[in-house]
């Protein structure tokens, strides 16, 4: 079932990103101060998301779960809704787009990047609540301290 929801994410994540590349083309580049604020916040998007990614390859999910608590998580599933329409923002929302500005080549590039995403996100929940979503080290069915230590989760 994982491998039917893999090659669907594909299609949607294209068809998502093209129809929201096209929006920002034809309305929301428009408006300087709107496509201005939107720059921002996707660069904000993307500093955080290099930070997660940093905290993944260094200390790993588990611990970084451990270190950064429940909002973890919570900040995790926001950057993988937030990454893609952060990059059309960047590439659509440029004062001089050029080719990756065009809609559907940046609508192609912005699916690429809900795709690994996706790949994150299963890493990720399978690291910390198992394959299953009952075996992990933070799954409910699991004992009620953390991974390596006797103090209680948060």
């Amino acid at each position: 079932m994982e491998l039917f929801g893999l090659a669907l994410s594909v299609p949607v994540a294209f068809v998502a990103s093209a129809l929201y590349c096209f929006f920002l083309t034809r309305v929301l580049s428009k408006f300087e101060l709107s496509s201005r604020w939107l720059r921002l916040g996707s660069w904000l998007v993307f500093g955080l998301l290099g930070t997660e990614l940093a905290l993944l390859v260094s200390l790993g999910t588990v611990h970084s779960r451990e270190r950064l608590g429940p909002g973890f998580y919570i900040a995790h599933l926001i950057l993988f809704f937030a990454g893609p329409p952060a990059l059309a923002n960047l590439l659509v929302l440029r004062s001089h787009p050029g080719f990756l500005g065009r809609w559907y080549i940046a609508g192609a590039l912005s699916a690429l990047l809900a795709f690994c995403l996706v790949l994150l996100q299963y890493s990720v929940s399978e690291s910390l609540y198992g394959i299953n979503g009952d075996d992990g080290p933070y799954s409910k069915g699991h004992s009620s301290t953390s991974p390596g230590s006797s103090r209680p989760l948060p």
